[in-house]
């Protein structure tokens, strides 16, 4: 039995699900309905001409992520979640493309997902996808270091490069996003194109958690590039946090997501063919570790005052300041993984790091709490750094056909490298 099942259809849809489906409706036009908020309409207006492969694709990622937050997890972390979305064309929906979306999600999410797609019925028309001019490149920003970096970098070569964020819940990260997006403005000229899109379930999650959401940030990305005519997609993510490694042998990954893994970026180059999308999703920092991306950035003589902004971005992966005695919401903690992977970047790359971490604010009694909080994280960094990385590790992982496994363990190597050199309370 599910443990949730969902509907999603247009609030303007004649239609009703089951009385015992949770009912989701995306408004026709930007705003809110009971359940849904979002700053772009049922056919991605204002967005215009936006073909209809690509709205399809990004209903059911938004499907996934509105369920993934409405679906708590409760006592065992793996969920069963059902979705039945209407398209614009379920043709083109074969078996084989929904059994591919369900194993990405569940590559993303450890939940098992079931998807039925349903012909929309609210009388919207889309575009067909056409043969377009290979315009500038899209790339996703979300106001992380990596992304921050990447944008720096790109805008180095490409002046017309679009630029997609999603408007997180979680104020810190729109905090982020804002510094990055005045940084960008004073910068550049002319400024570049920063579209922050809102979109997210109408009242409280249930569920903290949101793997789903690299899809659904993806998916954006997708309609964005197909609509402006872009060949291409960049995800920036180093290539050591791409390849989520376990730190220690009773973890399954290095506490990171796999949205910028390499059998995730196969995954959806599949997915999209199979849609008929020509897009190339990539990283263009796949082979490098976070302190080599930015001494890359650094040595490209980028505008003054990117050290300041990079400051500003967040890479936290628990942001539980706030519920912290004497603790803030707004900073990073500096002791997690993503944390202790961030303070290494600058370490490595010769660069001051002036971020504002919860751990070094904090005094007394209410900083144990915080370290002790983060001992499981600081204890698998201590193992994992304390030996060389063991070939037996790598080849354990997933991995896409004729990957190259030498060249993925000295890329761990070489982060886990500028990890040991983080200092440890």
């Amino acid at each position: 039995m599910a443990n949730g099942t969902f509907d999603l259809r247009s609030a303007n849809s004649s239609s009703s699900p089951h009385a015992s489906v949770t009912s989701l409706r995306w408004p026709n036009e930007p705003g809110a309905s009971d359940t849904v908020e979002t700053e772009l309409g049922w056919m991605l207006c204002p967005w215009a001409a936006v073909p209809g492969a690509s709205i399809d694709l990004l209903r059911v990622a938004g499907a996934a992520y509105l369920a993934d937050a409405l679906t708590p997890r409760g006592s065992t972390f793996t969920r069963d979640i059902e979705l039945t979305v209407a398209v614009t064309n379920p043709d083109r929906w074969t078996t084989e493309l929904i059994d591919d979306v369900c194993d990405l999600l569940y590559w993303l999410t450890g939940d098992q997902w079931k998807i039925t797609v349903i012909a929309d019925d609210s009388g919207s028309v889309a575009v067909d996808l056409a043969d377009e001019p290979d315009l500038a490149p899209v790339s996703l920003l979300s106001g992380g270091l990596d992304s921050f970096l990447g944008a720096v970098h790109l805008l180095h070569g490409h002046q017309t490069v679009q630029f997609i964020g999603h408007k997180d819940s979680a104020n810190v990260v729109r905090g982020a996003q804002d510094v990055v997006q005045r940084w960008i403005a004073r910068a550049y000229v002319p400024a570049p194109s920063y579209a922050r899109v809102a979109f997210k379930q109408a009242g409280s999650k249930r569920e903290r958690s949101s793997r789903s959401r690299s899809l659904l940030f993806a998916s954006l990305g997708v309609a964005a590039a197909t609509m402006r005519g872009s060949s291409t997609l960049y995800i920036p993510e180093n290539g050591y946090t791409s390849l989520n490694v376990p730190l220690h042998p009773n973890r399954s990954g290095a506490l990171s997501t796999r949205s910028t893994h390499p059998r995730t970026f196969e995954r959806m180059t599949g997915i999209l063919s199979g849609l008929g999308i020509n897009i190339t999703v990539t990283n263009p920092f796949a082979s490098m570790t976070k302190g080599e991306v930015m001494a890359s950035v650094a040595s490209q003589g980028p505008p003054d005052g990117w050290l300041e902004a990079s400051w500003r971005t967040i890479s936290c992966g628990k942001l539980d300041g706030g519920r912290l005695s004497g603790g803030n919401p707004n900073y990073n903690c500096g002791l997690c993984v993503p944390c202790m992977v961030r303070r290494g970047t600058y370490i490595a790359a010769g660069q001051p790091d002036n971020t504002r971490y919860l751990v070094d604010e904090m005094t007394g009694s209410a900083r144990d709490v915080l370290i002790a909080r983060r001992q499981g994280d600081l204890d698998a960094i201590t193992y994992a750094t304390g030996e060389p990385v063991d070939d037996a590790t790598i080849d354990a992982q997933t991995w896409p056909d004729n990957y190259d496994l030498d060249a993925a363990t000295d890329l761990v190597q070489r982060g886990l490298n500028e990890l040991a050199a983080v200092p440890r309370p």
